[in-house]
């Protein structure tokens, strides 16, 4: 009994051995979030186990580069965007799976108060990421080429305070907490320059593909599971991302971030994961405009064939001919019955196929028709409409069959239909010289509505081509764009009034800064601007070794005029007697009135026998005015004390200490004269 009883766990670890999950890592682009929806679903609902994987996602450190990561070996399968053209051109043997999102959320985010167009970018902060290389084209189409970048943060608030003037972000996550704060911002999109790249996208090595293209493909298609569940189930995978993977975003957060990366993916016009060869060319040829690929790249390899190969072609004649051999040796009516059921089940196959493509025609026939935007298409032979979606009639009024009958000229207003020739003309002479990327535009376009009024629409139009690659047809999406134009009529008047209020309040704070630093009767400079004007003042002079003059200066006898005539009386005195001092000063001495009837003026640069001269022209001056109040002349005298750095003083309030002595024995002499200080005898 003993071999018996080690036989079983022998054959108990082969079989669980045999059954024993591929371990494979992933690398994220980012840090956990609905971006990932996809990824998380496939392994809670174990379409990862069922293909015969054990699954690991790994977050994106600050900085990092998901396609540097892979190439390194640290993960075997990752998560990227279209810079996979441009390393792939460059040499780097990266093979892309399944594009997950069709239209790529990359976007420039900023101020709209301060960059109102992207074009103001230039000579400004622009905070990126290296490998954001959609960004990048986008700012060198676009003429940005003058804008310092800046490492990135990854949080939104530097935008908000002003450190940098944009920020590269996506349109699923970072205008969420934009909003929240009710931050004014623009988002600028590549696509308004004519780069259409595809978004994430599932990408691994090409010797993994080579060496087990099936465990590739099994991997491929778990990945495409999980993503159809987590769009039709949102709420479910964001409660499952807060439970499992991160809090770092609220719910709210992650369902505003899943419904408009359902917009991006378009999954009801296209499969999910679904890409084009002739895109992936069009994305490289947008680089290699911008210079930032040769013109003779290649992007052969890039783009997985994820369908299961055919048979060589060599064996099919070897059945062939094994087949005669077996049908002579067969008698014939063995041979016409299973050619009968053959062609039994070829009929079944086609009824199949067209079927699908009933089902195919009728589902896109009712998407058209219950669009809002209208979706058209036109003859380029004879310049008439051949469809036209029923939204028509409620953004122009008139009919689909009313459309029909019109000309392009006749849809049109003359202006927009000069531009739409001209820009028609253009594209159709770039794509005779073989650019691809003349295939599509975008215009804002002017209609006439049937109620005589006229309507805006944003136009996004494509070519299509006949077998031998020349344009025939243009299909056409407009949208109606009077709701967008008329709220941006109402925030210029908007911005209009706030800058006007603006300036009112400038020039109120203004007034009010002057009114704290000036004497409302005689207009001079007070006492508070003297004090911290020589405390500037006076260390510039030592710094810089000048002398400084500083003179206070009395009316004798004020009282006399204030209790004779009145307050008015001495306060036209005072308003009279600042008039000509100030037009007897320098422009860089500064006139104080430093309280009731004494004035202060002092003099940078002035050496101290200079500032007695002048104080003495002064009181000269002063005693010859006369000032009428009434049917009275009014006269008065002045005495005035004079003081200087570095003869008397070094020190602010030494300094008015100096003078305010010197002003002591001028009135102590007899007042009506000048006196300069003098230091006491030691």
């Amino acid at each position: 009994m003993r071999p018996l009883s080690l036989l079983f766990p022998i054959l108990l670890l082969f079989f669980s051995s045999a059954h024993a999950l591929e371990k494979v890592s992933v690398q994220l682009n980012w840090k956990h979030q609905f971006q990932f929806a996809g990824y998380y679903a496939a392994i809670e609902k174990g379409y990862f186990r069922d293909a015969g994987f054990e699954v690991e996602l790994r977050e994106l450190p600050d900085g990092s580069d998901p396609i540097a990561a892979v190439l390194k070996g640290e993960a075997n399968y990752g998560v990227a965007a279209s810079e996979l053209a441009l390393q792939r051109a460059q040499g780097k043997p990266l093979v892309a799976l399944a594009v997950i999102v069709q239209n790529s959320p990359l976007v420039l985010l900023a101020n709209r108060r301060k960059i109102p167009s992207i074009d103001a970018l230039n000579e400004r902060r622009i905070m990126l990421l290296p490998h954001e290389a959609e960004l990048v084209a986008y700012l060198k189409r676009e003429g940005v080429e003058r804008y310092t970048p800046v490492p990135h943060s990854f949080q939104a608030d530097d935008l908000i305070a002003g450190r940098v003037d944009a920020i590269s972000g996506y349109s699923t996550d970072e205008p969420f907490v934009l909003r929240q704060q009710n931050f004014p911002y623009l988002a600028f999109t590549p696509k308004a320059a004519g780069i259409n790249f595809y978004g994430d996208t599932l990408f691994t090595l090409e010797n993994g593909v080579k060496a087990n293209p099936d465990a590739v493909r099994a991997f491929r298609a778990a990945v495409l599971r999980g993503w159809a569940y987590a769009i039709a189930q949102p709420d479910e995978i964001a409660e499952l991302i807060l439970k499992r993977y991160s809090t770092r975003h609220s719910k709210a957060h992650l369902l505003f971030e899943a419904v408009e990366l359902k917009r991006l993916m378009q999954p009801d016009l296209v499969e999910i994961g679904q890409m084009s060869a002739a895109r992936w060319q069009q994305i490289g040829q947008t680089y290699a405009e911008l210079g930032m690929l040769p013109a003779g790249f290649s992007l052969d390899g890039l783009v997985f064939d994820a369908e299961v190969r055919q048979l060589p072609g060599w064996l099919l004649p070897l059945l062939v001919i094994a087949s005669l051999v077996f049908a002579l040796m067969v008698v014939t009516a063995a041979y016409f019955a299973r050619l009968n059921l053959r062609l039994t089940k070829e009929i079944g196959n086609r009824h199949a196929v067209e079927a699908a493509l009933r089902g195919s025609e009728e589902r896109y026939r009712r998407l058209a028709e219950q669009s809002k935007d209208v979706i058209w298409t036109l003859d380029l032979a004879s310049m008439r409409f051949t469809y036209v979606s029923p939204a028509v009639q409620q953004v122009r009024g008139f009919t689909p069959d009313e459309v029909m009958q019109q000309s392009l000229e006749d849809a049109l207003s003359p202006a927009s239909y000069r531009h739409v020739m001209g820009v028609l003309a253009e594209h159709l002479q770039r794509l005779a010289a073989g650019d691809q990327t003349a295939l599509s535009a975008m215009a804002e376009v002017e209609q006439p509505h049937k109620d005589g009024g006229t309507v805006y629409s944003e136009v996004v139009a494509s070519f299509l081509l006949d077998d031998e690659g020349r344009p025939t047809t243009i299909l056409g999406i407009a949208r109606d764009d009077s709701g967008r134009r008329a709220a941006e009529a109402q925030l210029r008047a908007a911005n209009e009034r706030l800058r006007q209020q603006l300036q009112e309040i400038e020039q109120l704070q203004g007034a009010l800064q002057e009114q704290a630093i000036r004497d409302s009767l005689t207009g001079c400079f007070n006492r508070r601007y003297l004090d911290e004007t020589l405390e500037r003042e006076l260390p510039r002079a030592r710094r810089e070794g000048y002398p400084l003059a500083l003179l206070i200066l009395d009316l004798d006898y004020f009282k006399q005029i204030n209790d004779t005539y009145g307050h008015q009386a001495g306060d036209e005195v005072l308003r009279e007697l600042a008039s000509h001092l100030r037009a007897d000063i320098r422009h860089e001495d500064i006139l104080c009135r430093y309280g009731g009837e004494e004035f202060v003026i002092l003099m940078p640069r002035m050496p101290l026998s200079v500032a007695a001269e002048r104080a003495e022209r002064w009181r000269q001056a002063i005693a010859e005015i006369r000032v009428r109040f009434g049917s009275f002349e009014l006269r008065f005298t002045s005495s005035a004390g004079v003081a200087a750095y570095p003869d008397h003083a070094r020190m602010p309030d030494d300094l008015m200490h100096c003078a305010d002595l010197a002003l002591y024995s001028a009135k102590n002499e007899g007042r009506n004269r000048v006196v300069v200080y003098t230091p006491p005898a030691r």
